[in-house]
């Protein structure tokens, strides 16, 4: 029976979603017992949705030469408090707007705060770093507090295990009721959001097979993620999901709605 379809581009890659929804008839689809979730189930619900609007976001505004920065403190410098590592990090942000603008350069940026379990503080940001930007003049603009550790963007564009990552250490600002940080990232205003291709309902069951195919007619400019094929039962609903990611091969900045609005 019906399901829909959403297709999203991000960058240099093509999320391709398919589920159930409660507004179609789904006569003859299995369901899971849908029930009140717990506290550690909601969790698990709201961290899978915080990785894939992060994952999208970078894929859509970061490529191969920006950084993933990371800030740490050294131990005569860390912030007594929550609220002290938030504003060393304005300060710094204050500071790299500065010197993007002194170079003509849009700055952008996504900051993630991690509070490790041991008390260890570190800011990590993902950053757009053209040739202009130099990693002396990022670490000036730290001023000291600590140490500054570059991890340039490959080329894949596909930045999934990144924004994994980052989402989980950002884990520690949300169990603590006093984080400062309500929510698991700050970022530029500037950042462009990634294109809805298309989200529509399907009437057609072929889905159930669980093949991730990519249309004949872009083999020769995408592959396919195999890390990103995921399908399982959704807490909420109690239906089943299924999702994959395409990575474009020739990598530029081409546009390819038109592409996949064809397919």
């Amino acid at each position: 029976m019906p399901y829909i379809i959403e297709i999203v581009k991000a960058g240099q890659t093509v999320e391709v979603l398919k589920y159930y929804s409660s507004r179609y008839n789904k006569k003859g689809i299995g369901r899971g017992d849908r029930k009140k979730l717990t506290t550690e189930e909601q969790r698990k619900v709201n961290k899978r949705a915080a990785e894939k609007k992060l994952r999208r976001l970078i894929n859509e505004n970061f490529q191969e030469g920006d950084t993933h920065l990371v800030l740490d403190y050294k131990l005569s410098e860390r912030p007594a408090g929550r609220e002290g590592m938030r504003a060393d990090a304005d300060d710094f942000l204050k500071e790299m707007r500065k010197l993007y603008k002194s170079l003509g350069i849009p700055f952008k940026y996504i900051h993630v705060m991690e509070i490790g379990k041991k008390g260890a503080l570190h800011h990590h940001l993902v950053i757009n770093t053209p040739e202009g930007v130099s990693q002396r003049a990022i670490t000036k603009a730290w001023k000291g507090r600590g140490r500054t550790h570059f991890n340039p963007l490959d080329d894949t564009g596909q930045y999934a295990k990144l924004a994994a990552y980052l989402i989980k250490q950002s884990d520690g600002m949300l169990k603590d009721p006093d984080a400062l940080q309500g929510k698991r990232w700050n970022s530029s205003k500037n950042l462009r959001k990634p294109t809805v291709i298309r989200k529509e309902p399907i009437k057609d069951k072929g889905w159930y097979n669980r093949v991730a195919k990519l249309h004949k007619k872009l083999a020769d400019s995408y592959y396919l993620d195999g890390d990103s094929i995921q399908e399982g039962i959704h807490e909420r609903t109690g239906y089943t999901f299924f999702s994959y990611t395409f990575v474009r091969i020739n990598q530029t900045w081409k546009e390819t709605e038109i592409e996949w609005e064809k397919l």
